[in-house]
């Protein structure tokens, strides 16, 4: 089963660089998923370029949203995650204990709009 039919509201999404041994760069919040209508003549939802999204060879037809960013890139968290998977399931073999870190990130951290 797949990222979005696991996915539920309020589950935490851990941000994980590529190429660095794992730096977790961000954890936020998901609160839903949203299909993309893009058509030929008028999109009714926001086009790759008006999302940034065009610096990368690829279609995406769904939105992952989310609230309350965190940005980590000081933090220096390093999961030794190594693969090439965009979305996997937190267990024992991460290297940062991520259910322990993420109060104190709250505590300790403000809420980012930006990265």
């Amino acid at each position: 089963m797949g990222f979005l039919k696991k996915v539920k509201e309020g589950d935490l999404l851990w941000f994980v660089k590529s190429k660095t041994n794992g730096q977790i760069i961000a954890v936020a919040t998901f609160t839903e998923t949203k299909k993309r209508i893009l058509g030929p003549l008028i999109s009714l939802t926001l086009t790759n370029t008006e999302l940034g999204w065009d610096k990368t060879d690829g279609d995406w037809d769904t939105e992952v949203h989310y609230k309350d960013l965190y940005n980590l890139t000081n933090c220096n968290l390093i999961s030794e995650i190594k693969g090439a998977a965009g979305i996997r399931l937190y267990n024992e073999n991460c290297k940062v204990n991520l259910p322990a870190e993420y109060p104190y990130i709250v505590r300790y951290s403000k809420v980012t709009t930006t990265m």
